[in-house]
Protein backbone atom coordinates (compact mmCIF):
# COMPACT_ATOMS: atom_id res chain seq x y z
CA UNK A 1 0.00 0.00 0.00
CA UNK A 2 2.53 2.21 1.05
CA UNK A 3 4.44 1.34 -2.14
CA UNK A 4 1.19 2.22 -4.35
CA UNK A 5 0.94 5.63 -2.08
CA UNK A 6 4.76 6.75 -2.77
CA UNK A 7 4.63 5.67 -6.59
CA UNK A 8 1.42 7.96 -7.11
CA UNK A 9 2.90 10.67 -5.37
CA UNK A 10 5.76 11.01 -7.88
CA UNK A 11 3.92 10.69 -10.98
CA UNK A 12 1.94 13.51 -10.13
CA UNK A 13 5.02 15.37 -9.18
CA UNK A 14 6.49 14.54 -12.86
CA UNK A 15 2.79 15.44 -14.05
CA UNK A 16 3.18 18.75 -12.41
CA UNK A 17 6.63 19.76 -13.50
CA UNK A 18 5.94 19.32 -17.07
CA UNK A 19 3.22 22.07 -16.48
CA UNK A 20 3.29 25.94 -16.77
CA UNK A 21 1.63 26.91 -13.25
CA UNK A 22 0.67 30.08 -12.81
CA UNK A 23 1.93 31.88 -9.60
CA UNK A 24 -0.34 32.68 -6.86
CA UNK A 25 -0.91 36.29 -6.32
CA UNK A 26 -0.45 36.95 -2.45
CA UNK A 27 -1.75 40.23 -1.44
CA UNK A 28 0.20 42.58 0.39
CA UNK A 29 0.34 42.91 4.25
CA UNK A 30 0.35 46.15 5.78
CA UNK A 31 2.15 46.80 8.63
CA UNK A 32 1.29 49.86 11.12
CA UNK A 33 3.58 52.95 11.12
CA UNK A 34 4.72 53.74 14.93
CA UNK A 35 4.59 57.36 15.48
CA UNK A 36 7.90 58.67 17.27
CA UNK A 37 7.46 59.05 21.09
CA UNK A 38 7.75 63.04 22.17
CA UNK A 39 10.39 64.09 23.50
CA UNK A 40 9.91 66.33 26.51
CA UNK A 41 12.54 68.30 28.84
CA UNK A 42 13.64 71.07 30.71
CA UNK A 43 16.34 73.32 30.42
CA UNK A 44 18.20 76.41 32.17
CA UNK A 45 20.65 78.72 30.48
CA UNK A 46 22.91 81.19 31.42
CA UNK A 47 23.21 84.08 29.08
CA UNK A 48 24.32 87.65 28.45
CA UNK A 49 23.12 90.31 25.44
CA UNK A 50 22.34 93.05 24.68
CA UNK A 51 18.99 93.06 27.69
CA UNK A 52 22.18 91.91 30.13
CA UNK A 53 22.91 89.10 31.82
CA UNK A 54 20.06 86.39 31.70
CA UNK A 55 18.32 83.68 32.54
CA UNK A 56 16.34 80.69 30.33
CA UNK A 57 13.82 78.61 32.20
CA UNK A 58 12.78 76.07 29.78
CA UNK A 59 10.24 73.81 28.97
CA UNK A 60 9.90 71.96 25.99
CA UNK A 61 6.96 69.55 25.02
CA UNK A 62 8.18 67.70 22.47
CA UNK A 63 10.80 68.44 19.87
CA UNK A 64 9.49 71.30 18.11
CA UNK A 65 7.21 73.10 20.05
CA UNK A 66 8.57 75.01 23.52
CA UNK A 67 8.28 77.76 26.47
CA UNK A 68 10.32 79.77 28.22
CA UNK A 69 10.72 82.29 31.12
CA UNK A 70 13.70 84.90 30.36
CA UNK A 71 14.85 87.22 33.32
CA UNK A 72 17.55 89.84 32.73
CA UNK A 73 19.65 92.13 34.65
CA UNK A 74 22.22 94.86 34.57
CA UNK A 75 23.96 98.07 35.86
CA UNK A 76 26.13 100.57 33.90
CA UNK A 77 27.70 103.90 34.84
CA UNK A 78 28.38 106.28 32.03
CA UNK A 79 28.41 109.73 31.17
CA UNK A 80 26.14 111.17 28.32
CA UNK A 81 25.90 114.96 27.36
CA UNK A 82 22.11 115.68 26.22
CA UNK A 83 21.52 119.47 24.96
CA UNK A 84 25.72 120.30 25.75
CA UNK A 85 24.65 119.69 29.66
CA UNK A 86 26.80 116.58 30.31
CA UNK A 87 25.20 113.95 32.93
CA UNK A 88 26.80 111.07 34.65
CA UNK A 89 24.14 108.70 33.45
CA UNK A 90 22.86 105.58 34.67
CA UNK A 91 21.81 102.35 32.45
CA UNK A 92 19.17 100.03 34.67
CA UNK A 93 18.34 97.42 32.66
CA UNK A 94 15.75 94.61 34.30
CA UNK A 95 13.32 92.59 31.96
CA UNK A 96 11.36 89.38 32.45
CA UNK A 97 9.77 88.08 28.91
CA UNK A 98 7.54 84.53 28.60
CA UNK A 99 8.49 83.38 25.23
CA UNK A 100 7.25 80.73 22.48
CA UNK A 101 9.48 78.67 20.87
CA UNK A 102 9.14 76.93 17.48
CA UNK A 103 11.38 74.31 15.91
CA UNK A 104 10.23 73.90 11.95
CA UNK A 105 12.23 70.92 11.37
CA UNK A 106 13.03 69.80 14.94
CA UNK A 107 16.50 70.65 14.99
CA UNK A 108 18.56 73.61 16.35
CA UNK A 109 16.78 76.57 14.80
CA UNK A 110 14.35 78.13 16.59
CA UNK A 111 11.43 80.78 15.94
CA UNK A 112 10.54 82.80 18.77
CA UNK A 113 7.61 85.36 19.86
CA UNK A 114 6.35 86.51 22.94
CA UNK A 115 6.33 89.39 25.36
CA UNK A 116 8.36 91.23 27.77
CA UNK A 117 8.22 93.56 31.32
CA UNK A 118 10.66 96.06 30.28
CA UNK A 119 12.17 98.29 33.14
CA UNK A 120 14.99 99.11 31.51
CA UNK A 121 15.92 102.58 31.88
CA UNK A 122 18.17 105.90 32.01
CA UNK A 123 18.78 107.65 34.53
CA UNK A 124 21.53 110.70 35.27
CA UNK A 125 22.47 113.51 37.28
CA UNK A 126 23.86 116.99 35.96
CA UNK A 127 25.96 119.57 38.13
CA UNK A 128 26.96 122.39 36.19
CA UNK A 129 30.11 123.83 37.44
CA UNK A 130 29.55 127.17 34.49
CA UNK A 131 26.97 128.45 32.70
CA UNK A 132 24.07 126.16 31.16
CA UNK A 133 21.29 126.77 28.75
CA UNK A 134 18.53 124.97 30.21
CA UNK A 135 15.11 125.69 28.42
CA UNK A 136 16.32 128.51 25.79
CA UNK A 137 17.98 130.30 28.40
CA UNK A 138 21.33 130.68 29.95
CA UNK A 139 21.73 130.25 33.36
CA UNK A 140 25.08 131.85 35.17
CA UNK A 141 27.33 129.81 37.61
CA UNK A 142 25.54 128.77 41.07
CA UNK A 143 21.98 129.37 40.12
CA UNK A 144 21.00 125.67 39.12
CA UNK A 145 22.23 123.65 41.53
CA UNK A 146 21.31 119.82 40.11
CA UNK A 147 19.45 118.37 37.00
CA UNK A 148 18.03 115.06 36.72
CA UNK A 149 16.85 113.04 33.91
CA UNK A 150 15.13 109.73 33.83
CA UNK A 151 14.53 107.95 30.54
CA UNK A 152 12.26 104.77 30.43
CA UNK A 153 9.80 103.23 28.09
CA UNK A 154 6.82 101.16 27.75
CA UNK A 155 6.51 98.28 30.74
CA UNK A 156 4.99 96.06 27.85
CA UNK A 157 6.98 94.76 25.25
CA UNK A 158 6.11 92.34 22.00
CA UNK A 159 8.96 90.52 21.28
CA UNK A 160 9.87 88.93 17.54
CA UNK A 161 13.19 86.50 17.06
CA UNK A 162 15.06 83.68 16.06
CA UNK A 163 17.78 81.30 18.05
CA UNK A 164 19.34 78.08 18.00
CA UNK A 165 18.78 75.73 20.63
CA UNK A 166 19.34 72.12 21.52
CA UNK A 167 16.12 69.27 21.14
CA UNK A 168 18.06 67.09 22.76
CA UNK A 169 16.29 66.29 26.72
CA UNK A 170 20.24 66.19 27.83
CA UNK A 171 23.60 67.33 28.27
CA UNK A 172 25.07 70.69 27.72
CA UNK A 173 24.52 72.89 24.99
CA UNK A 174 24.90 75.94 23.00
CA UNK A 175 22.28 78.90 23.17
CA UNK A 176 21.90 82.15 21.26
CA UNK A 177 18.92 84.69 20.51
CA UNK A 178 18.80 87.54 17.82
CA UNK A 179 15.38 89.65 17.92
CA UNK A 180 14.28 92.71 18.40
CA UNK A 181 11.61 94.09 20.94
CA UNK A 182 9.11 96.93 20.54
CA UNK A 183 9.50 99.79 23.50
CA UNK A 184 7.81 102.38 22.21
CA UNK A 185 8.57 105.95 22.25
CA UNK A 186 11.19 107.06 24.99
CA UNK A 187 9.56 108.94 27.91
CA UNK A 188 11.92 111.64 29.05
CA UNK A 189 11.72 113.72 32.66
CA UNK A 190 13.78 116.35 33.60
CA UNK A 191 13.83 118.32 36.83
CA UNK A 192 16.29 121.03 37.37
CA UNK A 193 16.61 122.25 41.14
CA UNK A 194 17.69 126.17 41.91
CA UNK A 195 20.15 127.25 44.27
CA UNK A 196 18.35 130.71 43.91
CA UNK A 197 14.88 129.98 45.33
CA UNK A 198 13.27 133.20 43.24
CA UNK A 199 14.15 131.04 40.23
CA UNK A 200 13.22 128.00 40.75
CA UNK A 201 9.66 128.73 39.15
CA UNK A 202 11.39 130.37 35.81
CA UNK A 203 13.02 126.69 35.49
CA UNK A 204 10.05 124.63 35.76
CA UNK A 205 8.47 126.85 33.30
CA UNK A 206 11.26 126.04 30.90
CA UNK A 207 11.36 122.26 31.75
CA UNK A 208 9.18 121.37 28.74
CA UNK A 209 11.02 122.81 26.27
CA UNK A 210 14.16 121.01 27.87
CA UNK A 211 12.56 117.16 27.66
CA UNK A 212 11.43 118.32 24.13
CA UNK A 213 14.89 118.68 22.56
CA UNK A 214 16.34 115.66 24.70
CA UNK A 215 13.58 113.99 23.14
CA UNK A 216 14.90 114.93 19.44
CA UNK A 217 18.20 112.93 20.74
CA UNK A 218 16.66 110.03 21.75
CA UNK A 219 12.83 109.79 19.95
CA UNK A 220 14.26 106.91 17.29
CA UNK A 221 14.92 104.20 19.79
CA UNK A 222 11.68 102.30 19.49
CA UNK A 223 13.05 98.91 18.98
CA UNK A 224 15.49 97.47 21.25
CA UNK A 225 17.68 95.08 19.45
CA UNK A 226 17.73 91.35 21.39
CA UNK A 227 21.19 89.42 20.94
CA UNK A 228 22.05 86.73 23.50
CA UNK A 229 24.52 84.45 23.85
CA UNK A 230 24.81 81.63 26.26
CA UNK A 231 25.12 77.68 27.21
CA UNK A 232 22.20 75.67 28.58
CA UNK A 233 21.54 72.47 30.74
CA UNK A 234 18.82 69.89 29.67
CA UNK A 235 17.39 67.49 32.02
Amino acid sequence: MKRVILSALAISSIAFAGKNVAPVAVPPVSVPSVAPAAISSNGVALKVGTLGVGVDIEHMYNQKFGMRLNVNGFKLNKTKTYDEIKYKAKLKLLSAGLLADYHPWGSMFRVSGGVYYNNNKITGTARPTGTVTYGGRTYNVGEIGRIDAKIDFKKVAPYLGIGWSSTESSGWHFTTDIGVMYVGKPRVNLKAHANDPTIQNDLDSRTADEEAKVYKDVKKYKWWPVISIGIERKF
